[in-house]
């Protein structure tokens, strides 16, 4: 180094302590009606020490990273002395009036057999344009396919992810799953 001139100095930079990834451009699709379902299940949860509810890996998000989870969000419920509940939650949303594509319930097979090992399965469906929510359960899921669309018009539609939830397989007032 010559005399008189500075030198600059070193800055420390610490190693990253996670895997950084690359967002996708699709991990925000369906976050309004991820974050109604979120906002319902924190006061749901927050309503009993007995419940407890958790939003689940999303694998777009991550850069595909990981193995995709079964749905958005797990949740837990011990009500009375009965079993503990649990259930899945997989949240979609769509600009269609009354159709979901089944292509972009690709987790189908691994819900289907949650739900024979006793789990709780709900996909709650919430139509953009019209702000109304739809819940489809097993028994009205039909037969196993890939192709065309689900027409949810025999559904009823709500106005708020939880009244969909509550009506999913009718009214049970003492389901330990609502409010």
């Amino acid at each position: 180094m010559k005399v008189g001139a500075s030198a600059k100095p070193r800055v420390y930079t610490p190693a990253p302590t996670s895997a950084s990834f690359k967002k996708s451009k699709l991990a925000d699709r369906g976050k309004e009606a991820e974050d109604a379902v979120r906002a319902y299940l924190e006061a749901w949860a927050a309503a009993s020490e007995r419940r407890d509810f958790d939003r689940l890996v999303d694998t777009k998000a991550a850069g595909r990273t990981i193995r995709a989870a079964p749905a958005d969000f797990e949740a837990y419920a011990l009500e009375t002395d009965s079993w503990p509940t649990a259930a899945l939650i997989e949240v979609k949303e769509t600009r269609h009036a009354y159709r979901l594509d089944r292509s972009r319930l690709t987790q189908m097979p691994r819900l289907r057999k949650r739900a024979k090992a006793g789990v709780h399965v709900y996909v709650l469906v919430y139509h953009s344009v019209e702000r109304q929510w739809r819940c489809m359960t097993p028994r009205t899921w039909g037969e196993p396919s890939t192709k065309g669309s689900w027409d949810l018009r025999p559904l009823a539609a709500f106005r708020t992810p939880g009244e969909a939830l509550v009506w999913a397989d009718g009214y049970h007032p003492s389901s330990p799953w609502w409010r």
